[in-house]
């Protein structure tokens, strides 16, 4: 850990940056009060706490004659350390480990030459960073390529269709659900022995409990070889949808169920299709 420098620069001291230059120096919290040009001081407060937890900084003020530390430091902080993982500093000189000093036990630093009164010894402890909340790789997977993830492909359904009839028509319907949100795509296509009056469709998974008659997204009724028309999907409960038609003959746009002869006469070829989402339950 690195301590702000100043520089006497014979009127004022200047900040020159943050490092732990090699004596002499003044090492202190306040900034002397007779520098000569050229002084240089490192400010000492020791209110400096700790990095993200990965590094805790302790300061002990020393008594005449001290040659060991341990217990709680002049900020309240009771001394712990990995051995080997610990850096120690007096008045800002930076100690050679079992050399200057001996770290062993996790909760003492002994064999220190004796201070004197008040001098700062720092021990700076630096600690394993510990990873928590966090996906692991097979949960990683899961949520990019999973079937319910962003990517995954999307699942087939064979719905419920009522006041319809499949006959020899064709059904594609696909969802894929993320979370709370439901994606739906569906296309009917009907055949020669297939009929509508009226469609009611049943929803891959159980939504919430949708306003009455809520419309939730743009339908095609398609009459194939002749014109498409506007529909829309609406939500009948909580398990269904039902397809109207949009009718725009009066005041206000109405969606009235389709009938077999709305808003054309169906027949073979002809297509409902839609995509849409909803909140499940």
């Amino acid at each position: 850990m690195t301590k702000p420098l100043y520089f006497y620069n014979g009127t004022t001291f200047e900040l020159v940056g943050p490092t732990t230059p090699q004596s002499p120096i003044a090492y202190q919290t306040s900034a002397p009060t007779a520098p000569a040009t050229g002084d240089l001081w490192i400010d000492s407060d020791g209110d400096v706490d700790t990095y993200n937890r990965q590094l805790t900084r302790y300061y002990f003020v020393a008594t005449a004659g001290q040659t060991s530390l341990s217990g709680v430091d002049a900020n309240g902080l009771t001394l712990a350390y990995v051995a080997g993982s610990e850096a120690v500093y007096v008045n800002g000189a930076l100690q050679v480990r079992g050399q200057d000093y001996t770290a062993t036990n996790g909760t003492s630093i002994t064999g220190l030459s004796a201070l004197a009164v008040n001098d700062v010894v720092e021990v700076f402890a630096y600690t394993a960073f510990t990873v928590a909340n966090t996906y692991t790789q097979s949960q990683i997977d899961a949520l990019i390529g999973g079937t319910g993830s962003l990517s995954g492909a999307w699942t087939s359904y064979t719905p419920t269709i009522t006041g319809a009839s499949l006959g020899n028509g064709t059904l594609d319907a696909k969802y894929k659900q993320i979370g709370k949100t439901v994606f739906v795509r569906f296309k009917f296509t009907l055949g020669s022995t297939s009929s509508i009056n009226g469609c009611t469709i049943t929803k891959p998974i159980t939504s919430v409990t949708p306003p009455s008659a809520s419309a939730i997204a743009p339908c095609a009724l398609r009459d194939t070889g002749v014109a498409a028309y506007i529909g829309i999907v609406a939500e009948a409960d909580t398990t269904t949808f039902y397809i109207a038609n949009l009718k725009v003959d009066t005041t206000y746009p109405t969606y009235p169920a389709i009938t077999s002869t709305t808003p054309f006469t169906w027949g073979s070829g002809d297509e409902i299709s839609f995509t849409c989402i909803y909140e499940a339950a």
